[in-house]
C-alpha cells in the first residue's frame, strides 16, 4: 500500500469506529430513554426556542412519557407472566405518565431551590436547541447524544495520537475504550455529562501540550474555551476539576525539574484562575452552592424539612458509601484492576498524562463523595474512568509491538538501531 493510501486508512479508521458505534447504538432500540433531568433540559431548550413555560412543559413531558413508556413496555414483555401486547402496554404507560404530570409544573418538584439548580446550567440545553428545533425532543437529543459520544471518542484519539504522540493502534485502543466504558455510555445520554466530558478532554489535550512545553496560543485558547464551556454546563464540577488540575500541575512543578517551564506555569495559573472565577461568579450570581444540593439530597428534593447540619450527615453517609463501594468493587474487581494497571503505566511512561489523569479521576471521586447515592454512582463518578482510557493505550504502545511480533525480528531490528544510536541524555523522572 502506498504512503498516501496508508494515510487515508489511518484517517478513516477513527471515523469507522464512530460509524460502527452509531450502528450498535441504533440497534439498542428502546434501551435509550430520557431521564428526569433530560426532561428539564428539553424543557429549557424548548423555552430557548420561544415556547412558553407551559408549552415547553407539555412538549418535554410528552417526549419523556413516550420514552419511559417504551422502556417499561419492553421490560414488561420479558416477564413470563405478561401476555398483553407490547404496544398496548406502551400506550397505557404513556397515558398514565401524562395524566400524572400534565397539570404539574415539574415531574419532580416545582420548588424554586430545585429549579435553580438546573436553570444555572444553560450549557447543555443551549447546545440541544438546534437539534430539538429541527428533529424534536426525542430524535434531537438522541442524535446529540450520539454525536457527543462520537466526538468525545475522537478527542480521545486526537489527544493520544497528536497530543501524546502514540501510534494509531494505541490511539484507537483509547477511542474504543472510551466508547465501551461508562464514559461513552453516559456521553450518549440526554444529560450534561457528555458535554462536560468533552470539555474535560479539551482541557486535557491543551493541558498536555502546555505540560510538554508547547505553550502556543492555540493550546492556551483551547484550555480556556474548554473551561468556559464546562463552567456553563456544570459550574460546580468545573470548579472542582480546575482546582484539582491546578494542584496536580503545581505538584508537578515542585517535584519535576523537567516540567519547570512556562507552559506548565501557564496551565497551573489558568486552572487556578478558572477555579477562582467560578467561585466568585457563584457568589455574585447567587448560584446554588453545595449547601443547597446537600439539602436537596437529604430532604428528597425539598419535600421534607431542612436538616440542621447537612455536612455532618454527608460525612457519615459518604463513609458508609465508600465502604460499600469498595466491597462491591472487590467482588468484581475489573475496574480496580484496570485502574491499578493504568496508574502504574501512566506513572512510568505517561510523560505528562499522569497528573492530568489523576486530577480528572479525583474530580469524579470528589463529586461522588458530595453525592454518595448508590443509584447515581455510575454517572456521578464517571470521570474516575479517565486513567483507564489514557493508561491502557500507553500500555499498548509500550508492549504492543512485543506482543504482536511472532519471530522477534522487529525487536531485534529496533535493538540494533538503539545500539548504533548514541545514548540519549538521561532525563529526571517526573
Amino acid at each position: 500500500m502506498s504512503a498516501a493510501g496508508a494515510r487515508r486508512v489511518r484517517v478513516a479508521l477513527p471515523l469507522l469506529v464512530c460509524v460502527l458505534y452509531a450502528v450498535l447504538q441504533s440497534a439498542s432500540g428502546d434501551r435509550w430513554t430520557l431521564f428526569p433531568d433530560s426532561y428539564r433540559y428539553a424543557r429549557a431548550a424548548e423555552q430557548y426556542l420561544g415556547a412558553s413555560r407551559a408549552e415547553a412543559h407539555r412538549t418535554a413531558l410528552a417526549a419523556f412519557c413516550v420514552s419511559r413508556a417504551r422502556k417499561e413496555a419492553h421490560e414488561a414483555r420479558l416477564r413470563p407472566t405478561v401476555v398483553t401486547s407490547e404496544r398496548a402496554l406502551e400506550a397505557e404507560a404513556d397515558r398514565s405518565c401524562v395524566r400524572r404530570w400534565a397539570d404539574a409544573e415539574d415531574i419532580t418538584t416545582a420548588d424554586p431551590r430545585y429549579q435553580a439548580i438546573f436553570s444555572a446550567r444553560p450549557g447543555y440545553p443551549l447546545l440541544a436547541v438546534p437539534f430539538v428545533g429541527v428533529l424534536g425532543v426525542l430524535d434531537g437529543l438522541r442524535l446529540l447524544g450520539l454525536l457527543t459520544a462520537a466526538g468525545g471518542s475522537l478527542l480521545v484519539f486526537g489527544l493520544l495520537r497528536r497530543g501524546a504522540g502514540l501510534s494509531p493502534a494505541a490511539a484507537l485502543t483509547g477511542q474504543v475504550a472510551f466508547l465501551v466504558t461508562p464514559l461513552g455510555w453516559w456521553s450518549a445520554q440526554a444529560l450534561g455529562e457528555g458535554l462536560f466530558t468533552v470539555c474535560v478532554l479539551g482541557v486535557l489535550w491543551g493541558g498536555l501540550a502546555l505540560l510538554r512545553g508547547r505553550a502556543g496560543p492555540g493550546a492556551v485558547a483551547g484550555v480556556a474555551l474548554a473551561y468556559a464551556v464546562a463552567a456553563v454546563t456544570r459550574y460546580s464540577s468545573a470548579l472542582v476539576f480546575a482546582a484539582f488540575m491546578a494542584a496536580a500541575v503545581t505538584g508537578t512543578l515542585c517535584f519535576s525539574r523537567r516540567r519547570r517551564h512556562r507552559g506548565a506555569g501557564v496551565l497551573a495559573g489558568l486552572s487556578a484562575l478558572t477555579a477562582v472565577l467560578v467561585g466568585v461568579a457563584m457568589r455574585i450570581l447567587s448560584l446554588p452552592s453545595s449547601q443547597t444540593t446537600l439539602q436537596d439530597t437529604f430532604t428528597r428534593h425539598f419535600t421534607a424539612p431542612a436538616v440542621p447540619d447537612p455536612w455532618s450527615r454527608l460525612f457519615g453517609l459518604a463513609a458508609r458509601f465508600w465502604q460499600d463501594w469498595f466491597a462491591q468493587q472487590a467482588a468484581m474487581p475489573y475496574f480496580l484492576a484496570l485502574t491499578a494497571v493504568a496508574a502504574w503505566t501512566l506513572t512510568r511512561h505517561g510523560d505528562g498524562l499522569g497528573p492530568l489523569a489523576t486530577a480528572t479521576a479525583l474530580t469524579g471521586a470528589f463529586v461522588l463523595t458530595n453525592h454518595p447515592l448508590p443509584q447515581e454512582a455510575d454517572r456521578l463518578g464517571v470521570l474516575m474512568w479517565m486513567p483507564v482510557i489514557l493508561g491502557v493505550p500507553v500500555l499498548v504502545e509500550r508492549h504492543g509491538a512485543r506482543l504482536g511480533t511472532r519471530d522477534g525480528s522487529r525487536l531485534v531490528a529496533r535493538s540494533g538501531a538503539r545500539q548504533q544510536a548514541p545514548d540519549p541524555e538521561p532525563r529526571p523522572a517526573d
